[in-house]
C-alpha cells in the first residue's frame, strides 16, 4: 500500500506483529492497544486514541509516521479496509488448511497445545510458584484482575480460590479494578493477568495497587513488560498470539495452568483446610437445588 507522503507502507497488520522500526514504550503501548482493540481503531480520534492508551496527541502522530503514513486519517482508512479483509480469512495459525479434515486439524491443534504447555513448564523459574502460594495464603484479600479475555480469567481464578477459602475477588472492569487498587493495603494480594502486559487500565490499576503497599504478582506472556516491571513476582508463559488470533486457546491453557499451578500448590501446603472448605461451599450450593 502506499502512503500519503508517496512512502511505500508494508502491511499494518503486519507491522503490529513486527515493525520496521525500533518501538519506543509508547509505540509498544499504541501496538498493543490497536491489537485487542482493532474495531475500534478506524473510529477513534487522535485525542480519543491518545487519551485510550495514555499517551501525547504527537505520540500517536509520530507512531502513524513510523508505520508510513502521513497522517492518522489516511492510517485508519487502509486499517478499516485491511482488518475488514483478512478477519474472515486465515485466523488461526498452526499451519491448518481449510480443506484438510477435522481430524488433521485436530492433531494440529493438540501438538501447538503440547508445546505451548511444555514451554511454559520449562520457562517457570524455580521457586515462583511457591512465593505466589506463600502471598496468598498470608494475603488478608486477594483481587484477582485481567481484560478481555484474561479477565475471564481473573474471574475464574478468584472464584477457584475463594472456594477453598481463601478472600479472593476480582475485576474484569477498568474502573472497579482502579477503585479496588485505591482501596488496597500491605494486607493485599494483588494479581494481574494480561497477555502482552501493555493493557493501560491493568497497568495502572497495579501501579495504584503497589503504591499503596500491596504484594502484586503477574502473569503474562511478556517477562519484560512495563506490567512485569510493575511486580514483586512475575510468573511467566509462553503463547503467542497474532492480531487475528485474540483470545486463542492455547494462551489461555497457558494462563489456565498457571494459575492451577498456584492453586495446587496451595491446597498441597493447606490440605485439610481446603478440603473442609471445599466441602463446606459444596454443601451451601447444595441446599439451593
Amino acid at each position: 500500500m502506499t502512503a500519503g507522503n508517496g512512502k511505500q507502507a508494508g502491511s499494518i497488520l503486519a507491522q503490529l506483529e513486527q515493525p520496521s522500526f525500533r518501538p519506543s514504550k509508547a509505540d509498544r503501548k499504541l501496538i498493543a492497544y490497536m491489537k485487542s482493540h482493532p474495531e475500534e481503531i478506524p473510529v477513534s480520534t487522535i485525542a480519543a486514541l491518545a487519551e485510550h492508551v495514555g499517551v501525547a496527541e504527537s505520540t500517536v502522530t509520530r507512531f502513524v509516521k513510523k508505520m508510513g503514513f502521513a497522517s492518522l486519517n489516511l492510517f485508519k482508512v487502509l486499517f478499516a479496509k485491511e482488518f475488514s479483509k483478512y478477519k474472515d480469512r486465515q485466523i488461526i495459525s498452526h499451519g491448518i488448511e481449510h480443506d484438510e479434515p477435522a481430524l488433521v486439524t485436530g492433531r494440529k491443534l493438540l501438538d501447538a497445545y503440547y508445546d505451548t504447555l511444555d514451554h511454559t513448564y520449562a520457562a517457570l523459574p524455580e521457586g515462583v510458584i511457591e512465593r505466589c502460594a506463600a502471598a496468598l495464603q498470608q494475603a488478608a484479600r486477594i483481587i484477582f484482575v485481567g481484560l478481555g479475555n484474561s479477565g475471564f480469567m481473573a474471574m475464574d481464578a478468584a472464584y477457584k480460590f475463594f472456594r477453598i477459602g481463601l478472600p479472593s475477588e476480582s475485576s474484569d472492569n477498568s474502573h472497579a479494578m482502579v477503585m479496588k487498587a485505591a482501596l488496597s493495603d500491605a494486607g493485599v494480594t494483588f494479581v494481574a493477568v494480561s497477555h502482552s502486559g501493555e493493557t493501560p487500565e491493568v497497568i495502572e490499576a497495579l501501579r495504584i495497587a503497589k503504591a499503596n503497599g500491596a504484594h502484586t504478582i503477574v502473569i503474562t506472556s511478556e517477562r519484560t513488560s512495563p506490567l512485569a516491571q510493575l511486580a514483586d513476582t512475575v510468573v511467566p508463559y509462553v503463547g503467542r498470539e497474532t492480531l487475528l488470533e485474540t483470545g486463542s486457546v492455547s494462551v489461555k491453557m497457558a494462563q489456565i495452568f498457571i494459575l492451577d499451578l498456584i492453586y495446587t500448590q496451595i491446597v498441597k501446603n493447606r490440605a485439610e483446610r481446603a478440603a473442609e472448605s471445599k466441602r463446606r461451599t459444596a454443601l451451601a450450593v447444595a441446599h439451593l437445588r
